[in-house]
């Protein structure tokens, strides 16, 4: 009954971060509503025309998911610390590895790198069979403004989206799902809500491949520590030097996938090792 316990609770963070999703947006369209609704006069129908027409204002968007990050970060931040920080401290074994060695911070740096390559690889696959798919998925990063990143979009992506999704799933999730399950259905498990958060499929599918590597990191790193400038690094590359990935990809395809693929796993050979406890 315990494992059975612990395994629903591994579902309340994520439908917690869904409510709070609403919770944000649904005040915020009706302030965006009422602050545009100009010449059409205070009438519902037009109040609910603005609220509809609000998906495709950046800024809006913008706004939301930095109100939203900073939420999470305070509700997670706060759960995750009084659950699974502060009952454990003093509690690691002494030779088991605690800071950032430099194979360690190499390893999170070549992770990834080599993931943006292993997800371009998936986006890329999935897009010929669902080119709709990709359209759809343009067509997302161009309303919420990823095209020109501005300050408030650079926080979210880089520092809020990261803290709070690493919270929420390999902080919370993975650590009550682990409770109930072996740790390989545990990984699936966060990946796959993780996924399924992000709300559309190219996303979903390449942020479930991305979750059940940053699941790896925590597992071996025995906790969010590492799995934190991970998520950060990918954001980053993602964001800003996704056109360097493009260009090499552009010379040989092949051959910059395969040495991308090869990338990833020396990452993740790397961090096993330095995190294996060795025997006193």
């Amino acid at each position: 009954m315990k494992k059975i316990g612990c395994f629903f609770k591994s579902i309340v963070p994520c439908l917690i971060l869904i409510l709070l999703q609403v919770v944000v947006l649904i005040p915020m369209e009706v302030v965006y509503a009422l602050r545009n609704i100009g010449d059409t006069g205070f009438n519902v129908s037009g109040i609910v025309s603005l609220i509809g027409s609000s998906a495709s204002d950046a800024s809006f968007s913008q706004t939301v998911n930095l109100i939203y990050g900073c939420l999470s970060l305070l509700i997670f931040g706060i759960w995750y610390h009084r659950v699974f920080v502060r009952p454990f401290r003093g509690r690691r074994a002494e030779n088991y590895p605690r800071g950032f060695s430099f194979h360690t911070i190499m390893a999170i740096l070549l992770l990834a790198i080599g993931m943006q390559y292993v997800t371009t690889l998936v986006v890329g696959v999935t897009a010929a069979l669902r080119p709709d798919w990709l359209t759809a998925y343009n067509t997302l990063m161009e309303s919420a403004g990823y095209g020109d990143v501005n300050l408030i979009l650079a926080v979210y992506t880089v520092i809020l989206a990261p803290l709070s999704e690493e919270l929420v799933f390999r902080g919370l999730i993975f650590r009550y799902a682990r409770h109930a399950l072996p740790f390989w259905l545990t990984n699936i498990w966060q990946a796959l809500l993780f996924g399924l958060i992000h709300g559309n499929f190219i996303q979903g599918i390449y942020a479930f491949v991305l979750g059940l590597f940053l699941g790896f990191i925590c597992h071996h790193g025995r906790g969010i520590k590492y799995s934190i400038p991970a998520h950060i690094l990918f954001n980053i590359i993602g964001v800003w030097y996704s056109d360097l990935i493009e260009l090499t990809t552009s010379f040989n395809y092949a051959v910059a996938m395969g040495a991308g693929l090869a990338l990833t796993i020396f990452a993740v050979w790397l961090f096993y090792t330095d995190f294996t406890v060795k025997e006193s």
